[in-house]
């Protein structure tokens, strides 16, 4: 039986390891590629580590295509606010069907779950119809807005489990204590649920920094275009697919995520397990 375990954690391991080395191998190659000079990208010979390190591409990207900076920024401030009111509704909305109760609450959080059931780009023809009419087209807050109508049926669903696993009693001896229901959710049952308040970060913050469709569909020129769009129009002012310089664009637009998501990965994995797994 302990050599069957064995054999068993070894095969286990190995399909980690490969699968590991498939996600990881596109990232490696587009970074290295960042760091090569532009006779070493286009040369017939094949090399994987760069002969001669060079920053040429980011300075470059940096200094030379004034509309980055304008596309890093606007990613920044649509991500930001998305994240912020998507955390603060999904933690208001979670408490309420966890430790609230109320008239219809199983029929609006059935409503809730069953939103995701949907793929999300069914709303993209409405929703272009209302801001077309709200003059709402080509602004950060016509993007803000459906970001978050679009991540909070999730993270409502992370938040309620999370609040789940909170013991009523808690709340019940700060009652006792003489805290009202703000106070009860503010200071004592927020700070008992930050892995899924990390875990709502990240994910919200990944969805929206990423997302293309509705950043394409609902802005029209560089004042409200996010990096994901904004990227397909500085491959074509950087002479077509030049290797260099996009990959290094595509470096440079990951380095959020990486931050988020280091900054809060302690959280990350108990979150995902206790709000997904157990609401």
């Amino acid at each position: 039986m302990k050599e069957k375990n064995l054999a068993l954690n070894f095969i286990l391991f190995v399909l980690l390891l490969v699968t590991a080395f498939v996600f990881i191998v596109p990232f490696l190659w587009t970074f290295l590629t960042s760091l090569k000079t532009n006779d070493e990208i286009y040369a017939s010979a094949l090399t994987i580590l760069p002969t001669k390190i060079t920053f040429e591409h980011y300075v470059k990207v940096i200094t030379q295509m004034g509309d980055f900076l304008k596309y890093f920024r606007n990613s920044v401030v649509v991500s930001l606010w998305s994240v912020l009111a998507t955390v603060v509704f999904s933690a208001s909305m979670g408490y309420a069907f966890s430790k609230m109760d109320f008239k219809f609450k199983n029929i609006y959080l059935g409503f809730v779950l069953f939103i995701l059931t949907l793929p999300y780009v069914i709303y993209l023809i409405p929703i272009y119809i209302m801001e077309s009419k709200m003059d709402l087209i080509d602004t950060a807050w016509g993007l803000i807005l459906p970001y978050i109508a679009t991540n909070l049926p999730m993270s409502v669903f992370i938040m309620r489990g999370q609040f789940n696993n909170v013991p009523n009693t808690l709340g019940e001896a700060a009652t006792i204590d003489g805290c009202n229901n703000w106070q009860v959710f503010s200071k004592i049952m927020l700070p008992v649920v930050k892995p899924g308040i990390a875990t709502v970060i990240i994910f919200t913050f990944i969805n929206v920094w990423g997302e293309f469709t509705y950043g394409r569909t609902l802005t029209a020129t560089a004042k409200a275009q996010t990096l994901p769009v904004g990227i397909t129009f500085l491959r074509d002012e950087a002479a077509s697919w030049q290797y260099g310089t996009l990959t290094a664009t595509i470096i440079l637009s990951l380095i959020p995520l990486l931050i988020i998501f280091l900054s809060m990965q302690k959280y990350f994995i108990s979150g995902i397990m206790e709000g997904a797994l157990k609401g």
